[in-house]
């Protein structure tokens, strides 16, 4: 939290990560500048207050193979354009492409 905003909120209770070890905690607030925001906060060993949320992030545990991976370095594929799109695009780079040829 910065100095130039305001209280933050909990806006979900902390979960623990597949690893058993890592604590995410979701805030929410707004900025001085009237901005809301929404972020996730990593807690691990050593962190003020990860002795104190532990007990309420084993209660909120995060499957070991799920799905809802926070901490996934992997890059998520995009997803698919639904057909009736893909076929506009490929009309308007077919036109392009003709006025190109002229």
């Amino acid at each position: 939290m910065t100095e130039h905003s305001d209280s933050y909120l909990f806006s979900a209770p902390p979960m623990l990560d597949a690893d058993g070890v890592t604590i995410w905690v979701k805030y929410h607030g707004r900025s001085e500048e009237g901005i809301f925001f929404d972020r996730w906060e990593k807690l691990t060993p050593g962190h003020q207050r990860y002795d104190e949320l532990l007990p309420q992030a084993r209660l909120n545990a995060q499957e070991q193979y799920s799905d809802d991976d926070l901490d996934d370095d992997e890059e998520e594929q995009p997803a698919a354009p639904h057909p009736e799109t893909l076929s506009m695009l490929l009309e308007m780079q077919r036109r392009t492409r003709e006025r190109g040829d002229r």
